[in-house]
């Protein structure tokens, strides 16, 4: 019987096809600056999941949705009774976002799904590309939302009932614009999931890589702070009599960085959203709210952390005649990709001849949920000074192709092949 390495012997995914459906997809939710803003069962993205289910129709995929509204591109194998190879990643974007996060990661697996069939692959193994829905969790929160009601994190009634920052309600949302399915899980059986992504970050770029294997991705712990002091007139409260909120939370983010610093290189460590009670031009704040980001792909190490952090809130409140409330309001594990699935990508990149590195991902991906319940890795591809969730975000069609061709080698590899 034929190796792998002969069956797929000169065969390369179509990287002009590839970048036109970038391109056009981009045209959906365009904003100023090359962008694209499509949230998630917007109008928008109700446009772009209906080009996309197109496109996977004119291929010859049977297309199936979820009661998430995920959406699957389902080409049948030799034997659909065998585990199913899926690939994908997500159509939402950012409000300010970009032509490539998550997008790409759909596109690169339809384009592998095309390409097997233009050649006259038959695998084993049937495939799907999939699109899951509300990765981003900017219109409901949180993000990777379908992946995670996927994996039975979610029950229906919560996700059905998950409202959007507009008020509308998820099952509303999804079965108003024609998305929502039933529960297909145990139906499709998904066995292995590989997910393209761009890095988001610079490391691939700086260490000129054409391609990142991704072995694992961090832990989250998220804390929320608020400091509680108490108003005054700013010009006539001394300085050494008061109780600033919002100097207390000053105080405590700088110390918060020094935590981080002194946690190691892969430690990521940040102050985000951070209110007060006031706006006021003559007004000493009472109240400062902020939330503390914490990253780490080792669990023992985020631990640590997260208990510097909320020691250093208390001592730093009480030593400026103020009070801290901490909360901890998200905690996900460090995932460690399957390594048989890693070692098929890396040797594929190998004997592609692609400069490849095996990375961790500082971001979470709906990879993460996944891993939960099947076989999952993910593929790396470079972003121009590791930039994303902005306009900027930029990957180019070289590159795409190159982790697009690692992703061919794999799922035909971890689907087998039918020789007539």
């Amino acid at each position: 019987m034929p190796k792998l390495l002969e069956i797929l012997d000169g065969v390369e995914i179509n990287a002009s096809r590839l970048w036109a459906r970038h391109m056009e997809l981009a045209k959906i939710g365009a904003i100023p600056g090359g962008g694209s803003c499509r949230l998630a069962l917007s109008e928008e993205d109700s446009a772009a999941r209906m080009v996309f289910s197109n496109w996977c129709k004119e291929a010859g995929l049977i297309v199936k949705t979820d009661h998430a509204a995920n959406m699957f591109g389902i080409l049948s194998g030799a034997d659909d009774s065998l585990p199913l190879i899926g690939s994908g990643s997500h159509l939402d974007t950012q409000p300010n976002g970009g032509r490539f996060d998550g997008v790409s990661g759909v596109l690169a697996a339809l384009e592998v799904i095309e390409t097997i069939k233009d050649v006259g692959i038959k695998t084993n193994a049937p495939l799907a590309v999939i699109n899951w829905t509300n990765e981003e969790g900017v219109r409901f929160s949180p993000g990777v939302l379908g992946s995670n009601w996927f994996v039975g994190n979610i029950s229906d009634g919560n996700l059905n009932q998950t409202q959007a920052i507009d008020g509308a309600r998820f099952g509303d949302e999804a079965k108003a614009r024609g998305w929502q399915g039933g529960d297909i899980r145990n139906e499709l059986n998904l066995g292995t999931f590989i997910e393209l992504h761009i890095e988001q970050g610079p490391m691939l770029e700086a260490h000129k890589k054409q391609v990142g294997i991704v072995t694992a991705v961090q832990g989250l712990k998220w804390m929320n702070v608020e400091i509680l002091g108490t108003n005054g007139h700013a010009g006539t409260v001394p300085l050494d009599m008061r109780q600033d909120a919002l100097l207390t939370a000053a105080r405590i983010i700088d110390a918060v960085n020094q935590i981080g610093c002194s946690s190691g290189s892969d430690a990521r460590l940040s102050v985000c959203r951070l209110q007060t009670s006031t706006d006021g031009p003559s007004t000493i704040v009472n109240k400062a709210s902020f939330l503390i980001d914490m990253r780490h792909p080792k669990e023992s190490v985020l631990q640590e952390m997260f208990r510097q952090c909320s020691e250093l809130c208390q001592s730093i409140s009480l030593a400026n005649g103020c009070q801290s409330r901490t909360e901890q309001t998200a905690n996900i594990a460090p995932t460690i990709f399957d390594k048989d699935l890693v070692n098929t990508l890396e040797n594929a990149a190998i004997n592609l001849h692609y400069r490849y590195e095996r990375i961790t991902s500082g971001a979470l991906h709906d990879a993460c949920n996944i891993a939960l319940k099947a076989s999952t890795a993910m593929i790396f591809v470079p972003c121009r000074k590791g930039i994303s969730h902005n306009v900027d975000e930029f990957a180019s069609a070289q590159d795409l192709a190159a982790g697009t061709n690692v992703l061919l080698h794999a799922m035909v590899s971890q689907a087998g092949v039918t020789i007539n």
